[in-house]
């Protein structure tokens, strides 16, 4: 039986391999507590900058002072048109509106202090803008376009964040900043992936506070340092792991195929009746297979000899065994011969048909072999089956007699391939074996039919059942039901069924044995195939 893919070597080999994809797991955890990692160093970095331009701003009033003259909003109106146009992010000095009324001291020392990437926002307490340095966009680098990206963002995914205005400060940090509390928040972004980080400072000038400073700068860099390196991980792991599954699966469909051959050859060194019909290819491999194909191809050797050595015991101790029978047979001749008294008469008369018993085991004993060798040296030729098998049941019905004989002839010939003297010595087998376990007053039932394919003759008798535990090893030499003491005169060896199996092979069929239903009985089949 051939393994299927699930249950064999590659499919395991594939799912061992699949722990490899732990490896990106693991690297986008790194990631993942590396980001997190930034994020707080940046909340430092921006806090501190908040809190080194709250303290430059902090008590000096003369740059919260009065923007122009008072009352005089024309003035104030063209400087904060001219601040609008020389602003570093002209759309969030746009969206303030009249709420942008820029310091020119104030703008010159944050334009000094400004990081690039980052923008610093001052607001007095009335909410106008005082100062405004720097964008958000300078300095931001655009990710780059990868098909890996969909992928990246399942494993690690960017923080989700409330969207909100990116032009405009937080309203509520400055409100706390304005009261006196420092705070640092995360806001999120039109662009999912990009959240805003600030961080709000009061301004005091004195005990009084007179503004507030807001220092914003985005994820975008981190968020592209994590993504470049999770896709490149992604895209080296893809590589190791498809290049290792490639291997491996490679590997493993070889191993399969050497172990498929093994068994393949294995399965067909032996046939179903357990002999050694060929042999396993050793081959030189010096890995575990090679030693496993070496070390079978020996066994299947040696057991190949044995089993040539009981095939051929049976043969050698007939022939071994005739000598010393003639000699004691023609010794009782010899004393037969004398004047014996009446007592010691009936003795020898014992004794010879011992002798005449033993010398039938003999000749059965070696029925086998020579069947065999007969077998090997006849030639096929085309003969009529029904033709032969029904001047069989003819010679039973004389031989067997008052034995009833009841046969079912096929409607017209069976012309089969074979040996005609082989086929009437399989069906005398199975006669024989009826006879002997057919009830006194039962009739044997021949019956023989055909169609395109092969020819079926079945042989059955009413009597005792076939043990189920024996019907499979009916046909095995040495095997037989037949109790010590045998009815039939010269004693069973269990050939008969054994030299039905041979002839039945040796014409490309096979036989099989059953139990009838009803009261009891057996039928034996023989399965011929039609040229």
């Amino acid at each position: 039986m051939r393994a299927g893919f699930i249950h064999g070597i590659r499919f395991r080999l594939v799912m061992a391999a699949l722990v490899l994809f732990a490896i990106p797991w693991l690297a986008a955890q790194f990631i993942s507590r590396m980001e997190s990692f930034l994020r707080a160093s940046q909340e430092q970095a921006i806090g501190a900058t908040a809190r080194a331009v709250a303290a430059a701003l902090s008590d000096r009033p003369t740059r919260f002072a009065p923007v122009g003259a008072e009352g005089d909003p024309e003035g104030e109106e063209r400087r904060r048109i001219v601040a609008l146009f020389a602003a570093a992010d002209p759309d969030a000095a746009a969206s303030l509106g009249n709420a942008y009324v820029p310091s020119e001291e104030i703008e010159r020392f944050l334009a000094i202090m400004g990081r690039r990437s980052s923008r610093l926002w001052v607001v007095d307490t009335r909410s106008r803008v005082r100062g405004l340095s720097g964008a958000l966009s300078e300095g931001a680098t655009k990710p780059r376009a990868s098909w890996l990206k969909p992928v990246a963002a399942l494993v690690v995914p960017a923080p989700r964040l409330p969207e909100s205005d990116e032009t405009r400060p937080a309203r509520g940090q400055i409100d706390r900043a304005l009261i006196g509390v420092s705070s640092t928040q995360w806001r999120g972004t039109r662009d999912r992936d990009v959240a805003i980080l600030s961080s709000a400072q009061p301004i005091f000038v004195g005990d009084d506070i007179v503004g507030a400073v807001v220092v914003e700068e985005t994820t975008a860099s981190i968020q592209i340092l994590k993504e470049s390196a999770l896709e490149d991980l992604l895209a080296v792991t893809l590589v190791v792991v498809g290049a290792a599954l490639t291997i491996l699966l490679a590997f493993a469909t070889r191993l399969a195929a050497r172990i498929r051959k093994l068994h393949a050859e294995a399965d067909a060194a032996i046939d179903p009746q357990g002999r050694v019909r060929g042999t396993i290819t050793a081959t030189d491999a010096q890995d575990e297979i090679g030693d496993l194909s070496r070390t079978t191809a020996a066994v299947l050797a040696r057991l190949k000899e044995y089993n040539a050595y009981l095939e051929a015991m049976a043969g050698r101790l007939s022939h071994e065994l005739r000598t010393p029978v003639a000699v004691v047979r023609s010794s009782l001749d010899n004393l037969k011969a004398q004047p014996l008294a009446p007592d010691a008469r009936v003795y020898v008369e014992r004794a010879g048909e011992g002798v005449e018993r033993l010398a039938r085991l003999i000749s059965r004993l070696s029925e086998g072999t020579r069947l065999e060798r007969m077998l090997e040296s006849a030639e096929a030729e085309r003969f009529d089956l029904a033709a032969v098998v029904a001047g069989c049941v003819e010679g039973y019905r004389a031989a067997y007699a008052p034995r009833r004989f009841d046969y079912s002839p096929p409607p017209g010939p069976i012309a089969i391939d074979g040996v005609p003297d082989a086929i009437a010595q399989l069906l005398d087998k199975l006669v024989e074996n009826a006879d002997d376990f057919a009830a006194r007053e039962g009739a044997i039932r021949i019956s023989l039919a055909a169609d395109s394919r092969r020819a079926l003759l079945a042989v059955e008798n009413d009597g005792p059942p076939l043990p189920q535990s024996m019907v499979n090893r009916l046909f095995d030499s040495m095997v037989s039901l037949r109790s010590p003491q045998p009815a039939r005169e010269g004693g069973h060896l269990g050939l008969g069924l054994y030299i039905v199996r041979l002839v039945a092979e040796h014409h490309g069929g096979h036989v099989r044995a059953m139990n009838l239903a009803g009261e009891g009985g057996a039928r034996f089949e023989v399965e011929l195939p039609l040229p």
